[in-house]
């Protein structure tokens, strides 16, 4: 029976106590989260709210390539009788680049040549030789009417013609006119020309080899030759380099000089044509290059499960789209394949007022600055956000030019004692959580269960 008393003492002391520590963590939320004027803490740094230029970019990376690169091959095979250039030579467009034995080739048109004279002599001789049968058959019928009596010459006789054999001479002719055609082509396909103007990167084989023609589609620009000495036109421009091409002769050019870069899902949804941007080469990092976007393909270019969360597209999900990139700056120093980063503008604003990106915290509508005033004290103060850039944004409304602002790098983990401004438990409105480029959180994430929002 004296056990009870000291039961119920004991509970009366932990719910006083309980009722103590909550009343001390509401009054210091209040505290962070009232607009009502505070001290600033010491050592916090103030940054002035100014006027500039806003960026919003996306990210990717690719090599670079030119629509006129070019593998080129012999349309007729034969034993190699000239080679005209070597690796490194600089040509022309139309220039000799080789030559192979058209000895066969010449041989064969002469032979349909000569097919083609007896075709269209043959078409005469159907033509004209069934208006003279009809005329002899016409004049010797008047004379046996007459009894072999004299008789006025007889009337011209028009002249027929049997639609079947004049067809097929037709038809003979038209078919020996396709293999004099064909002959030619052949004989013309034993020289070898630069289709583009560019620099010899290779030559696959040397005077007395035997080349392997492509039968009519040997030489072409800008899409490349297939391998095995067959050139069927399917590496498409823009995306091909000297590791792709092959040919008799390979041909690289920067004339016109493009990028193929790769981009997360998200960042590619942000992409369209002419938006500005820059080219990053690898092994030149000092060296930038400007360029616009051509085109964003709408398939992507790898797939596969996300490995992390899905708020960030960057390292979390495989899923990739390519864009080409036209490169505006010089290229005559440029080559072929080498890699790079790309950066897009997706966004601009000029002569903004802004703070930066981790002065803002809040989400959507709700979007507050710590305002750091002359006296020292602090106030929330809620602003309207125009564009997002990747280190400021623009601010609409809440602020003027020359006001200081607290960034959440140093009150995220200030305010209250709690992290991102929260309540323990999940309480409140949350953090400054807010995604970038893709999905990647910076700046104070959301906690579980307590709603702090990114941002896109």
């Amino acid at each position: 029976m004296k056990v009870l008393p000291r039961r119920r003492k004991a509970v009366l002391i932990n719910s006083v106590l309980g009722v103590a520590v909550l009343a001390g963590a509401g009054g210091a939320y209040a505290a962070v989260t009232s607009h009502d004027s505070a001290p600033a803490r010491t050592g916090e740094k103030a940054v002035a709210v100014t006027r500039g230029t806003v960026l919003a970019t996306v990210s990717g990376s690719g090599s670079l390539a030119s629509p006129s690169d070019a593998g080129v091959n012999f349309t007729t095979g034969g034993k190699l009788t000239e080679v005209d250039v070597k690796p490194g030579d600089k040509v022309a467009r139309g220039q000799l680049l080789g030559k192979v034995d058209a000895t066969a080739a010449r041989e064969t048109l002469a032979q349909d040549q000569a097919s083609l004279t007896a075709a269209q002599a043959n078409l005469t001789k159907v033509q004209e030789g069934q208006a003279s049968s009809s005329t002899a058959s016409g004049t010797s019928g008047g004379s046996s009417a007459r009894g072999g009596a004299d008789t006025a010459p007889a009337p011209a006789a028009t002249p027929t013609v049997d639609p079947a054999q004049l067809a097929q001479a037709e038809a003979q002719l038209t078919q020996a006119q396709n293999a004099v055609d064909a002959a030619q082509r052949a004989v013309d396909g034993t020289t070898l020309t630069a289709p583009v103007a560019g620099t010899v990167a290779s030559v696959s084989a040397k005077t007395g080899d035997t080349v392997t023609g492509t039968g009519g589609n040997g030489t072409s620009g800008g899409s490349g030759g297939s391998s095995g000495g067959s050139n069927s036109g399917s590496s498409s421009a823009g995306s091909a380099s000297t590791s792709t091409l092959s040919g008799f002769v390979v041909l690289t050019n920067p004339s016109g000089m493009q990028v193929t870069a790769n981009f997360s899902e998200a960042d590619a949804l942000k992409l369209k044509p002419g938006q500005a941007a820059t080219v990053t080469l690898n092994a030149e990092s000092d060296k930038v290059l400007n360029a616009k976007v051509l085109a964003v393909s709408s398939l992507p270019v790898s797939s596969g499960s996300s490995s992390g969360g899905g708020g960030n597209s960057g390292s979390g999900s495989a899923v990739q789209y390519a864009a080409t990139l036209t490169v505006t700056s010089p290229t005559a120093d440029l080559r072929t394949g080498l890699s790079a980063s790309i950066q897009v503008v997706t966004g601009e604003a000029s002569g903004a007022l802004t703070v930066p990106t981790t002065a803002v915290t809040g989400t959507g509508a709700n979007r507050t600055v710590t305002v750091v005033k002359a006296d020292g004290t602090t106030e929330r103060t809620p602003v309207t956000v125009g564009l997002e850039g990747d280190s400021s944004d623009q601010i609409l409304s809440g602020l003027s030019e020359g006001e200081k602002v607290q960034p959440a790098s140093v009150s995220a983990t200030g305010q209250g004692g709690f992290p991102s401004g929260t309540f323990p438990g999940g309480f409140g409105t949350g953090g400054a959580g807010r995604t970038r480029g893709g999905g990647t959180t910076t700046g104070g994430g959301a906690r579980a269960g307590g709603g702090g929002g990114g941002r896109g």
